[in-house]
């Protein structure tokens, strides 16, 4: 089967639901797609209700993650909606009293956990509405790119409630306690070009109405569209690179953003002077080649 916007003679593989993603009906609104190889793309696409996630719909995202973890041909994931009104509009609503009494011991079950443990980096394809829940799942993404239509909403304190999956924690450390407290206790929407400066996304990628409505009415996800292919140029950029230096990197970099700065920067250390002395004196020789350093003639 091939997505719309694949060039003529590309596939994209479809991985379908079933008992690895929750086998219901609900689960079907979770499906992974390989549109190239190594990038594999996870799309949220419950459109009738803004990708709203239900409890079927939480455990499929989990099992999505989980399943790409162990598959080893995963180099690199994007996370996107199915929809250009909204990324995830949060949790559904009509399901919020059996969704936030699920075990929260229940990591295999956990779609933020799976992500924050993944060795490969995800980059997250925002079109629209991404609140709550939403705005959490964006948060564990490792890169995010946005249209100008993007908008980035804590809502929590509106309805009483804690937020559970990072939110309070991550948002001040990406863009700064004043700011994340404003958007979060008066419940202040962050644009599209605000999450730029803020540095809460590395790009706005623009789009003209008619590309971003297209995948509205028909539902699936536009790989022609500019969002789909700087996210997937970025992810094969990402692909091409060495798969065990970049598990590494995201691990350092992922540890050190929860830790404190200077614990940080000690571990930091730590494991770069253990990856050092590991190294094998052809490493460096590759290192100079690659450099165009020719070595010296011995006299």
């Amino acid at each position: 089967e091939r997505a719309r916007g694949a060039t003529r003679g590309s596939r994209v593989r479809l991985r379908e639901p079933g008992p690895e993603l929750g086998g219901s009906r609900a689960s079907m609104s979770i499906r992974v797609e390989w549109p190239k190889e190594g990038v594999a793309v996870v799309v949220i696409d419950a459109p009738s209700t803004n990708n709203a996630l239900t409890g079927d719909m939480l455990t499929g995202l989990a099992a999505a993650f989980r399943g790409l973890r162990a598959d080893d041909a995963t180099r690199v994931a994007v996370l996107t909606g199915g929809s250009s009104r909204a990324f995830c509009a949060g949790i559904d609503l009509r399901h919020a009293s059996s969704v936030f009494k699920m075990d929260e011991r229940d990591v295999d079950n956990d779609p933020v956990f799976q992500m924050e443990h993944a060795s490969f980096p995800i980059v997250g394809a925002v079109r629209g509405f991404a609140i709550n829940a939403g705005f959490e799942l964006a948060l564990a993404c490792d890169v995010l790119l946005c249209t100008p239509s993007a908008t980035f909403l804590d809502t929590h304190v509106k309805f009483g409630i804690l937020p559970s999956w990072g939110l309070a924690a991550k948002l001040s450390r990406v863009i700064g306690p004043g700011a994340a407290r404003r958007a979060s206790l008066a419940c202040r929407p962050i644009g599209a070009d605000e999450a730029r400066r803020r540095g809460l996304v590395v790009d706005v990628v623009d789009e003209t109405e008619d590309a971003s409505s297209s995948s509205v009415s028909t539902g699936g996800v536009d790989y022609s569209s500019p969002l789909m292919v700087e996210a997937l140029s970025l992810a094969s950029s990402i692909a091409r690179s060495n798969p065990a230096s970049v598990a590494g990197y995201k691990r350092i970099a992922v540890d050190a953003f929860a830790a404190p700065l200077g614990a940080a920067r000690l571990e930091e250390r730590k494991r770069a002077f253990a990856q050092y002395r590991a190294l094998p004196a052809s490493f460096f020789a590759k290192m100079q080649s690659a450099a165009g350093i020719r070595p010296r003639a011995k006299l």
